[in-house]
């Protein structure tokens, strides 16, 4: 009876450290390579490659789920999005107060335009005469012509 406990015993402990292996053999390459990942995200984002970063951060997230590196890009996805948020809504606030300061100057303009178009024509009045048209400039004169040459009234021969 002993004997038989003691392989039972024997065979859950070994069951147990196999499974650990097994669990050890499987996950480690997984977070190791989970990790690369994420220092490898790292470094696009502080290039400024926001969506290479993106796209390496969901790869962790897809290809490694259940290791400690997918939710830690769970998490810098979420902050990258959060960022990206925060300025389109600075983006927006500005862009809003471009178009307030065009509208507020259209208006303007276009009350300008409305007076201009509505004012009473205005009257002329001449108060003095106006002055004599200056006399038409004199032509100049005709250039005289050399006169005709007479005809010679020798006979020729």
């Amino acid at each position: 009876m002993r004997v038989r406990a003691l392989l039972w015993l024997t065979a859950i402990v070994s069951s147990i450290v196999g499974g650990v292996a097994v669990y050890v053999a499987l996950t480690v390459p997984n977070d190791l390579r989970a990790d690369a990942l994420l220092k490898q995200a790292k470094r696009e984002m502080a290039a400024g490659k926001d969506a290479d970063a993106r796209a390496t951060l969901a790869k962790v997230v897809q290809q490694y789920p259940r290791t400690d590196g997918a939710a830690a890009a769970t998490v810098a996805l979420v902050a990258i999005g959060e960022q990206e948020r925060g300025e389109l809504q600075r983006a927006v606030v500005q862009l809003r107060r471009q178009t307030n300061q065009q509208t507020l100057l259209l208006d303007q303009l276009q009350k300008a335009v409305l007076d201009v178009k509505n004012a009473p024509p205005k009257v002329v009045t001449i108060t003095q005469p106006a002055p004599p048209l200056a006399p038409a400039p004199k032509p100049a004169p005709a250039k005289k012509t050399a006169p005709p040459k007479k005809k010679s009234t020798r006979k020729r021969r």
